[in-house]
């Protein structure tokens, strides 16, 4: 057989990927799921028997990905299925502390006791637990309680707030019980891999509580308050944008300033061109490069608007694409408001103080968003203010007053 010089092939995948293969490895999941997206280069080296090195968002290979042999996940069939092979230790993913090895699991079980397993992947009322336990005290079952734990706001609960309330309510239910987190899937709503799932854990009975009215249990109660605070306590990115000469960072900057008056959370500005000074030193004005400006400051406002701060952005960002990106990652840790300024390309040029926009329509500036590269305007903005015959402070009004009316200015 003639030797393969083709180079290695290393990738970055996403994060759940990467918990399928740590799944897969450990046991928990027979085998994986047939359906695993690749990049189509990287997609057809696996067709033909090559290996991928997984990397994990530190770059450390914990795995290889090849693509051998037929049949399917459960209930499933495909005629190419992924196999994995462990590498180096897996150290991400949310809940890592909490999480547990099918053996570790079992070591705590008394061996040849039956096992009723119990997925929860969101909010659980006191009925519900109470009869799960019954269930399991008239039929002899040790509990296994298995929170199933993922990453953003937009789930029931936060990884680490519904693992909390997963091991309150097994330490205090007074019966034989086990919590263990493992990652929540792609697929997570998919019955048939949770169960899969479970029975890797060593289940022999696997019961998923459906969704109920009426009082949550004290736990899930207490990390629901913590999880959801009030507007006027949640991280909040404020993301202006528009043309060059429009007044966004003047508007964004007198804005900043009245927010430091009004509250005692912190306050970051990340104006367009400082961070092109910072941030992104050294990118180009190609449309390439301008995404990644946008996907850099999106990061950085994420992060500010995770830890409870106000965080305050005022680049062009012209491409809606890019803009629904930044929204739907500073979603997953707080609130987003996007604020076109719609001022007119032709005031924005009447404005123009460095001459960008004549020095453009010369030619001598490619890629000049308004002129050579194309603005495209938000869909759904959560305000549009055209700055056109206004003041500043009339423009700053316009945004406090929508913020005042969502609650974010109810209290300091």
């Amino acid at each position: 057989m003639p030797e393969d010089n083709s180079p290695a092939l290393s990738w970055h995948p996403p994060q759940s990927l990467l918990e399928i293969a740590e799944l897969v490895l450990t046991g928990a999941l027979p085998v994986a799921p047939g359906i695993v997206e690749v990049p189509s280069d990287l997609g057809e080296r696996l067709d033909a028997g090559a290996a991928v090195t997984l990397e994990d968002a530190e770059g450390t290979p914990v795995a290889t990905l090849t693509r051998r042999g037929s049949g399917g996940p459960v209930g499933t069939e495909t005629v190419s299925l992924p196999e994995f092979t462990p590498l180096k230790p897996f150290t991400h993913g949310p809940a890592r502390a909490a999480r547990q090895t099918p053996a570790q699991v079992r070591a705590a079980v008394p061996e040849g006791a039956a096992v009723l397993a119990v997925p929860v992947t969101g909010l659980l009322t006191a009925a519900v637990v109470e009869e799960v336990r019954d269930r399991a005290r008239k039929a002899g079952h040790h509990l296994l309680w298995i929170a199933v734990a993922g990453a953003g706001r937009k789930l029931p609960l936060p990884a680490d707030g519904l693992w909390r309330a997963v091991r309150d309510v097994a330490a205090g239910s007074g019966d034989p019980a086990v919590p263990v987190a493992v990652p929540r899937l792609t697929h997570t709503d998919d019955a048939a891999l949770l169960t899969a799932v479970a029975r890797g854990y060593g289940a022999t009975e696997v019961l998923t509580p459906e969704p109920q009215e009426g009082e949550l249990h004290p736990a899930f109660a207490r990390e629901y308050a913590r999880a959801v605070p009030p507007p006027h306590r949640r991280g909040l990115t404020l993301f202006f944008t528009g043309l060059s000469g429009s007044g966004k960072s003047t508007v964004a900057k007198a804005l900043a300033e009245r927010l430091l008056d009004h509250t005692t959370r912190t306050v970051s500005l990340l104006d367009g061109d400082e961070v092109r000074r910072m941030l992104s030193a050294g990118l180009t004005f190609s449309r390439a490069d301008r995404e990644l400006n946008i996907r850099r400051i999106g990061y950085v406002a994420a992060e500010i608007t995770r830890h409870g701060g106000l965080a305050v952005c005022a680049p062009i960002a012209p491409f809606e694409a890019v803009r629904e990106q930044v929204r739907a990652e500073v979603q997953q840790a707080g609130d987003f408001v996007l604020v076109h300024i719609a001022t007119p390309l032709e005031e924005c040029e009447r404005r123009d103080r460095k001459g960008l926009y004549a020095r453009a329509r010369r030619g001598e500036i490619p890629d000049f968003t308004g002129i050579s590269s194309p603005y495209e305007l938000p869909v759904d903005p959560e305000l549009r203010i055209d700055t056109t015959g206004i003041t500043v402070q009339d423009a700053v009004d316009q945004v406090w007053s929508l913020l005042t009316e969502r609650g974010y200015l109810t209290a300091p």
